[in-house]
């Protein structure tokens, strides 16, 4: 409790630019996937949703949701093993795509792009280790 707000700022902001970009791209991804998805169910609640509709907003919401917090996953399995996590990132990236929705296929594309990204990662010449 004894740190300020300018004291956890600049932690906050460290741990941050102490991440890869991959990393970044799958939490960017992700955080839209869920965030984006929230946003849209409130959009349609507030205009009222028809009985008929709701099961497939829900199911959509939850989809984006749960494929999101995945993402999110595949980011921290990234730090562990890269390969495993590009494929992990690549395969809900793409369920993401395909079932999504726009807000899906938004959020899709970000961490096929991170997926891409950290799969390359160890082939690129300035990763290369001196």
């Amino acid at each position: 409790m004894t740190q300020s707000y300018e004291t956890g700022g600049k932690i906050a902001v460290a741990n941050l630019a102490a991440k890869q970009p991959y990393e970044l791209l799958l939490l960017l991804g992700a955080a839209l996937a869920v965030l984006l998805s929230a946003v849209l169910f409130a959009i349609q609640w507030s205009q009222g949703i028809s009985a008929n509709q709701m099961s497939a907003v829900t199911t959509s919401v939850v989809l984006n949701v749960v494929l999101g917090a995945a993402l999110w996953v595949s980011a921290a399995i990234t730090r562990k093993n890269l390969m495993n996590g590009a494929i992990v990132a690549g395969v809900v990236s793409l369920v993401l795509i395909l079932y999504g929705g726009q807000v899906g296929t938004i959020a899709g594309l970000i961490g096929l792009l991170g997926a891409i990204l950290a799969a390359a990662t160890p082939y690129l010449p300035w990763s290369q280790k001196q």
